[in-house]
């Protein structure tokens, strides 16, 4: 197996940057709010430290297995993330987790990515899953489901989650309101007595063939998909659901991406997200949420190719010198790290924004704290039958609506996309940098470069592409709430 190269971090002390040098920003906002800039300082060190030490060493040699056998997943990886306490990072606190948010989770995304993106996209993909549920303002699902990740996590057992959408024929036509018009989708659901019917498939979902639980998006009409589109959370053990091909993908091999089937998988009325015909809606609040994240995995492998180019420029000599006092060689890492910073800050933007300005502040409110805390999952399955929780869902989303306008929620959906697509696009140029300055050795896998240049390009494609978010950019601009399908006759 191939080991990659160790950096001995503690000779290069500026390839540890602090939170203030790697936003500057908080410098400012520590003066107001202390406790919450220090939180962010334990979350960056304890991140760092689980990708230096236990992502980093293994990261080669569980791609390679993958290349062996695309079945093949990590578990290991996965149970010393429960141990540390990164499945349930971001579960909200009123049911058991730590809560943290956007700016929390790109913190981790970059951490754990600069040493592998797959292993660090396998907590980033089951964050996703998981916080299409936290983000629903459907208390009853969060609280039965959620908590789940929660009681794993304190045994070390991992309970992984995925977020289904991509269809075979529909792609990023299932996150955009206009595209999903004309979509050609697969998955339909069906009313039946109690609840509702799966059958058609989903493709290319990370953590697909690993989750035991799924979120997953359907049209009940599939000649109105837009009008019909509705969420659902489905056992990974249920019924008739079962997965298909696991794609041999070129980069972040460890986080497996596969076709899952559904064949006449019943979901119980209750496990329904919201109201039917909200599916779009629940689609673009996550997507505001987790495109920022994603942007932060790319400057993660952007950072990662740095920090590898930076420690070949400075131990390996040509011609009797240091390739790092080459003034070439200064120009390439000095633009590397020019274009981390400026994708680093335009994540930022869109995670504080996202965590001060949109649906966390109703998940905050008095009302959501005494749902869950005062009627815990045991208490609303005594009394489901007295209790109607789908008025209750209703009532936040009123809330939701007066605390979060359209306005707000425009503004988060262009600042996300402006950071996935400055992220991912930053991350292929600085591997390519990386490349040039290896030169040779570039394609030597234990410096890990190439696989950083590989990992790269993923991010230009899902979380939508980057040309739908571009899109994304202008007609949020044009038309405020047009990719939630406001505004579409």
């Amino acid at each position: 197996m191939t080991r990659p190269v160790e950096i001995p971090w503690q000779d290069f002390p500026e390839l540890s940057p602090s939170l203030e040098q790697m936003i500057p920003r908080v410098s400012l906002l520590r003066k107001h709010n202390r406790k919450y800039v220090e939180d962010l300082d334990q979350v960056l060190d304890r991140a760092r430290n689980f990708s230096r030490r236990k992502i980093w060493p293994r990261s080669l040699e569980t791609e390679e297995k993958v290349f062996a056998d695309a079945e093949y997943f990590d578990w290991e990886i996965a149970q010393e993330g429960a141990k540390d306490g990164w499945l349930g990072f971001a579960v909200p606190k009123e049911v058991g987790g730590q809560g943290y948010l956007g700016v929390g989770m790109s913190l981790v995304m970059e951490e754990m990515c600069s040493a592998c993106a797959g292993i660090g996209n396998i907590f980033g993909a089951h964050a996703l899953g998981f916080c299409a549920i936290g983000l629903s303002l459907d208390m009853e699902v969060v609280d039965r489901y959620l908590r789940r990740i929660v009681d794993a996590e304190k045994q070390g057992a991992p309970w992984l989650f995925s977020l289904d959408i991509t269809e075979p024929s529909a792609g990023s036509d299932v996150e955009d309101a206009e595209a999903l018009e004309k979509a050609k989708l697969s998955l339909e659901a069906k009313k039946v007595s109690g609840g509702y019917v799966l059958n058609g498939r989903k493709c290319f979902i990370s953590n697909g063939s690993v989750a035991k639980t799924h979120f997953v998006t359907a049209a009940m009409d599939r000649k109105k998909p837009f009008e019909s589109f509705t969420a659902f959370v489905v056992p990974g053990d249920a019924q008739g659901l079962s997965i298909g091909r696991v794609e041999e993908k070129m980069g972040q091999k460890a986080c497996p991406a596969a076709e899952v089937i559904f064949e006449e998988v019943f979901v119980p009325e209750q496990d329904r997200m919201g109201a039917e015909g909200e599916g779009m809606l629940h689609t673009m609040v996550i997507l505001a949420a987790s495109r920022g994240p994603v942007g932060a995995i790319a400057t993660g492998i952007a950072r990662g190719a740095y920090e590898r180019a930076y420690h070949y420029a400075a131990t390996t000599r040509q011609k009797g010198k240091y390739l790092i006092g080459d003034q070439r060689v200064q120009y390439l890492l000095a633009e590397m790290l020019r274009q981390i910073h400026l994708a680093r800050q335009a994540v930022y933007d869109a995670a504080f924004y996202y965590d001060f300005e949109h649906i966390p502040k109703i998940l905050s409110e008095p009302l959501t704290r005494i749902a869950t805390a005062f009627f815990p999952y045991p208490v609303r399955r005594a009394f489901q039958n007295w209790v109607n929780w789908d008025w209750f869902y209703g009532l936040m989303r009123e809330r939701a609506e007066e605390k979060v306008p359209i306005t707000a929620r425009s503004q988060a959906v262009r600042l996300s996309s402006i950071a996935k697509v400055s992220g991912s696009d930053t991350a292929m140029n600085v591997c390519r940098m990386a490349m040039e300055i290896l030169g040779e050795d570039a394609l030597n896998r234990e410096w890990g470069v190439e696989k950083c240049f590989r990992d790269a390009k993923l991010t230009q494609i899902y979380e939508g592409t980057n040309q739908i978010n571009r899109l994304a950019i202008i007609k949020e601009l044009r038309s405020p709430g047009i990719s939630e399908g406001i505004g579409l006759e």
